[in-house]
């Protein structure tokens, strides 16, 4: 009987090393997988004027309205979702079931859609009925560069098939590739914001056509969290290969104070020697879901 405990012991022990060595200790994980951007609400608002106060294009001579309105404002519905790819570097520590990590991600989701805009306030829903043809919004592509603090539950570690969860909170440089445009009817005669001016078909004149655009890469930092739920699958002494899901949400997301490429074709502000007029894009829905695939060394 002591002869065979003694066996037992011995042959054990080798399996529980093992085991405590799969447990425990740094790792090093790489991973590279698909996403997919959920839809979206972009808003935007900037200080412009009523056309009819544009001082590149109407003299202003102390009778021309819309000279000090309250802040232009703007929505678009981005609807489907973007889609990419996104990989991601990490280092962590196992301490039994726990696992704590810092992770890297690069995440780029391409969703090339255009959505009209839906104007929010009384000087602009005025310029969409009296002068735009055309007034939109696209959206290229969203990308995000996050940091992570991770922590995981593996809970089977040191199995051959090792299921685990997790969640992780951090920060993201994010960036959208962002296109706008309102242009004016092509059509003199289709204008009617100078009703009444004493120069009214000469303006119409030089308004027709014009276009405000804005195409730019639109950066803010933002926070972020995500849901982690996996299957690590042991393949060696020290190497493991697995799948992840993940779902990330982040926080709101504000642009700076930006010029307008072109403001109704001309430069960016209120009228020769004017107030600049900038822009400010904003969405509170940026999040994802992916599926990666990955491999962690173990030290």
């Amino acid at each position: 009987m002591k002869a065979t405990a003694t066996v037992l012991v011995m042959t054990l022990a080798p399996i529980a090393a093992s085991s405590a060595t799969a447990q425990n200790g740094p790792y090093l994980g790489l991973e590279v997988g698909i996403g997919s951007g959920a839809s979206m609400t972009v808003d935007g608002t900037d200080n412009d004027v009523a056309t009819t106060c544009d001082g590149w294009i109407v003299p202003i001579d102390g009778t021309n309205a819309g000279c000090d309105p309250p802040a232009s404002a703007w929505s678009s519905d981005i609807g489907g979702s973007g889609s990419g790819m996104m990989g991601g570097l990490a280092v962590g520590y196992r301490f039994g079931n726990i696992r704590a990590e810092l992770e890297y991600t690069h995440s780029a989701m391409t969703y090339d859609a255009t959505a009209d805009l839906a104007a929010t306030d009384d000087v602009t829903v005025d310029k969409a009925q009296q002068e735009l043809e055309v007034a939109e919004t696209r959206i290229e592509t969203v990308q995000y560069e996050s940091f992570f603090a991770n922590a995981y539950w593996d809970f089977v570690p040191g199995a051959r098939v090792s299921p685990y969860v997790g969640i992780g909170i951090g920060t993201a440089d994010a960036s959208i590739d962002y296109f706008n445009r309102w242009k004016r009817n092509g059509d003199p005669a289709a204008i009617t914001t100078f009703a009444g001016h004493p120069d009214e078909e000469s303006l119409r004149r030089i308004v027709a056509g014009t276009t405000t655009i804005a195409n730019v890469k639109l950066k803010d930092s933002v926070s972020a969290y995500q849901l982690l739920a996996g299957v690590d699958f042991w393949v060696g002494d020290s190497v493991t290969l697995g799948v992840k899901a993940r779902l990330v949400e982040y926080g709101d997301f504000e642009s700076g104070r930006l010029l307008w490429d072109q403001l109704r074709s001309h430069h960016s502000s209120r009228g020769p020697g004017g107030a600049d007029v900038r822009y400010v894009v904003s969405t509170d829905d940026l999040s994802m879901w992916g599926v990666s695939f990955g491999m962690k060394y173990s030290f």
